[in-house]
């Protein structure tokens, strides 16, 4: 997760357009809150909430992409975890 976490910070980084899913609401509004301007967020918050988003995904959940390049990615990632999802389920499945 933390790699994930990573890689979804340096691909939302390189633009500074992506609005973290909790912050949904203020996409109409660039006065209100900004997640990449550092004096809204410190590195740390922008690392939890990239990690969180991570773990997230791993059940499917919206990630929010804004660009080409994070939708590929996201895809990419999401696609991965699918497979992921159903290898811990086959297990369980085994196991019980």
């Amino acid at each position: 997760m933390h790699v994930l976490g990573c890689i979804w910070y340096k691909i939302t980084d390189a633009e500074k357009v992506w609005i973290p899913p909790k912050d949904f609401i203020y996409a109409g509004n660039p006065d209100i809150y900004q997640f990449w301007y550092k004096e809204s967020s410190s590195m740390r918050e922008r690392y939890l909430t990239t990690l969180y988003c991570a773990v997230l995904a791993l059940g499917g959940n919206e990630m929010g992409p804004r660009t080409e390049l994070e939708i590929l990615v996201i895809f990419s990632i999401m696609f991965a975890l699918t497979f992921y999802n159903a290898y811990i389920f086959g297990e369980v499945t085994v196991l019980w």
